[in-house]
């Protein structure tokens, strides 16, 4: 479907109005997904990062040497300044080598006041001597701006959605008696990186028959237990592909169980009535409280002991989460995965999970998004 809502500015406007009103002459983020969420550069395993970014705009890219040509290929920045030698694992300081760098660009050398944000634990206590601007903080400015996603955020975030849905279907393929957790957990994340063309990022619970009570990992972790008939299986598979998570839950049953077969749809009942309150101003507090009390009404004798739900993007676990304390007003272009699940301790549990973007009308699920452009 096409949303007929008005995109939010671009992330990086978004960051420039701040900068303004700060009267930041420039701001510089350390880390791989301050830079990625910037300027779009991620590499599956790459070296210290950082990139500057201008009150005009320009950004400068900062990477090591030998990274430096797929950043020109791949990333949006407008420049790319390499630093250190050839080769990895040579020099067991990068970090100084990246500071020094930063501090060498014209921007960074001559503002009187400077943002920083550094997921590279130092690199910003590093860099403050070797400049003579004072510092500001924008890690609360970055942290608002990545809460709103800009389409191409929710093109990636699909991507690895998608191919959270092809692990399912390769756990619903074959989630028959006599196969293990740890060969249906396997079989979700081969066919998640064959069809991604390249390495992902692959986190999943997979839980069956009693197991599946356990809720999630770390308190069951997928193992050496065989299906059997009439087991429920749990699988909730999460993707990184190009640096932004898709997250997704399903029960799937082998062979006949209606009573698990009911949870399910009673799940997915459930799920869809939250759905219709992801709106603006409403908050995971007064979401989950609903999901939480038709759960607990709907299932005698089971449980909910965990959250029911989450923001997704440059991390799998973002805000906002629909939990009690979380009374963070929802923004249109939020995206928010919503995951009711019921367990009977010594039984069996299900879950249910889909990701959706937040409108005026509610959660519009995010591949219908994708399915067309405003």
């Amino acid at each position: 479907m096409t949303l007929t809502l008005s995109r939010p500015l671009p992330r990086l406007e978004r960051l420039r109005n701040w900068m303004a009103g700060e009267e930041i002459d420039c701001v510089v983020v350390f880390g791989a997904d301050n830079v990625n969420h910037l300027c779009g550069y991620w590499r599956y395993f790459g070296g210290p990062s950082a990139l500057v970014v201008g009150r005009d705009g320009e950004r400068t890219l900062a990477v090591m040497l030998d990274e430096v040509p797929i950043a020109r290929a791949v990333s949006d920045a407008e420049s790319v300044l390499g630093y250190g030698e050839r080769g990895f694992g040579i020099d067991l300081d990068p970090v100084a080598g990246l500071v020094a760098a930063v501090a060498s660009i014209p921007v960074v050398a001559r503002a009187r006041r400077v943002g920083v944000s550094s997921e590279i634990p130092g690199a910003d206590t590093r860099l403050d001597p070797m400049v003579s601007g004072s510092f500001v903080d924008a890690g609360g400015a970055l942290h608002g701006i990545r809460l709103i996603k800009d389409w191409d955020e929710l093109e990636k975030i699909h991507k690895g959605y998608e191919l959270c849905w092809l692990g399912q279907a390769a756990v619903s393929a074959g989630a028959q008696p006599g196969v293990s957790e740890i060969e249906l957990f396997t079989a979700a994340q081969s066919t998640a990186q064959i069809a991604s063309g390249g390495p992902i990022e692959f986190v999943c619970d997979l839980l069956s028959g009693p197991n599946a009570a356990e809720v999630c990992c770390p308190i069951h972790v997928a193992g050496t237990r065989v299906v059997e008939q009439g087991d429920p299986v749990i699988a909730d598979v999460v993707v990184r592909t190009a640096g932004y998570w898709g997250d997704s839950a399903e029960t799937h049953v082998v062979g006949d169980n209606a009573e698990a077969a009911a949870a399910r749809s009673g799940l997915l009942d459930i799920l869809e009535q939250a759905r219709t309150e992801l709106v603006p101003g409403a908050t995971g507090a007064e979401v989950f409280a609903n999901l939480h009390s038709r759960v607990v009404s709907s299932f005698p004798g089971g449980e909910l002991p965990h959250h029911g739900g989450h923001a997704l993007g440059l991390t799998s676990f973002e805000d906002p989460h629909l939990i009690p304390s979380d009374t963070m007003p929802f923004q249109p272009w939020m995206v928010i995965a919503i995951e009711p699940g019921v367990y009977f301790p010594g039984r069996y549990g299900a879950r249910v999970e889909n990701v959706f973007v937040v409108t005026p009308d509610g959660g519009v699920e995010l591949r219908d998004v994708m399915g067309g452009r405003s």
